[in-house]
């Protein structure tokens, strides 16, 4: 006598646990990191090549001129006035410290007075101080059309430090913006 019964369960339980197991295997979630964590610097990433893919038909909007902001992971068409204007005061702070750190206090500090004796600087730290003191009693509106000329002039007063520190003997060029 044969036994089809006791082997049919044991196919049938093995069925069971092999699709549980894939299952298991198709909704687990992977984070990013652990999925790269894995792969050798030596073999190159399977789906890479020279070209960026092309972007999805019918899309809405093209995201070629945002940017995230490091700070705080936001796109820029997303902030108010004044958290705008604030990431561009940071951005150039970090110039400024970044050329402090490269240079060295020595060097910088000398170069950063003679920067800030310079007439036309005087004339941008007095229109900042007057467009500071203006900036709360101004509606949103006007806060954001400010931002362009206020770009401007962190863009012109770094463009009279780098000039200063490359007269002195150390090349600097301006971070894009």
């Amino acid at each position: 006598m044969s036994r089809p019964a006791p082997r049919r369960l044991i196919l049938f339980i093995l069925a069971i646990s092999l699709g549980a197991a894939a299952l298991y295997w198709l909704t687990r979630r992977v984070p990013p990191s652990a999925a790269t964590a894995g792969r050798s610097t030596a073999t190159p990433a399977a789906n890479s090549s020279a070209r960026p893919p092309a972007s999805p038909a019918g899309s809405v909007r093209s995201t070629a001129t945002l940017r995230l902001d490091a700070g705080t992971n936001e796109l820029p068409d997303h902030r108010t006035a004044k958290e705008e204007k604030d990431a561009v005061v940071k951005h150039w702070g970090r110039f400024i410290e970044g050329e402090k750190a490269r240079l060295g206090a020595e060097i910088f500090d000398p170069a950063a007075r003679r920067w800030l004796a310079r007439p036309r600087v005087r004339e941008l730290i007095e229109e900042w101080k007057t467009l500071e003191q203006g900036w709360p009693e101004r509606s949103e509106d006007q806060r954001a059309a400010l931002l362009p000329r206020i770009e401007a002039m962190w863009r012109e007063g770094m463009g009279e430090l780098a000039a200063e520190l490359t007269a002195s003997g150390h090349p600097t060029t301006l971070p894009p913006r």
